[in-house]
């Protein structure tokens, strides 16, 4: 029997395709999706909350690091770094792709540069976040649903 267009786990499956038609996730999320597993179903939305939190605090110390008087490149370049690895292993493909634009920039010391393309990384984390949420809240409902259900069948 074909998923009707209502039923929340075809909805969040054309959700994904969307975010990967316009470049948004890449094949690690899928790869993630594949690693979920029975005993916790709340995996992947653990996950999303991970890398959120991680990387709002990598965001937050490039900030101010690209606001210091003497840029400290060196700071940018490691919370880059760990930007970067974030990003691609929740699959965060336009996301890791402004990170490496950025990274060039700190490698070659262009501060101007350096805040032109990190209002890039911020409006790409901004996206990737609304996306992840998105899919976050929706798994939730499909868990929740799921559980509701098997508690109404008789034993």
């Amino acid at each position: 029997m074909a998923a009707s267009s209502t039923d929340p786990t075809q909805q969040l499956n054309d959700y994904i395709k969307t975010m990967h038609d316009q470049g948004i996730l890449d094949d690690n999320f899928d790869q993630l999706l594949a690693l979920r597993r029975e005993q916790n179903p709340r995996f992947i939305n653990e996950l999303i909350s991970m890398f959120t939190n991680d990387a709002e605090a990598y965001i937050a110390e490039i900030t101010n690091a690209l606001s210091l008087t003497e840029v400290d490149f060196s700071t940018i370049i490691s919370k880059l770094h760990q930007l970067k690895g974030s990003t691609s292993g929740i699959g965060g493909h336009r996301m890791y792709q402004a990170c490496c634009e950025l990274r060039v920039a700190a490698d070659d010391g262009d501060k101007d540069r350096c805040d032109e393309l990190f209002l890039r990384v911020k409006e790409e984390f901004n996206t990737l976040k609304q996306c992840l949420d998105s899919i976050s809240q929706m798994r939730s409902n499909i868990i929740s649903n799921g559980t509701r259900s098997r508690r109404r069948r008789p034993l």
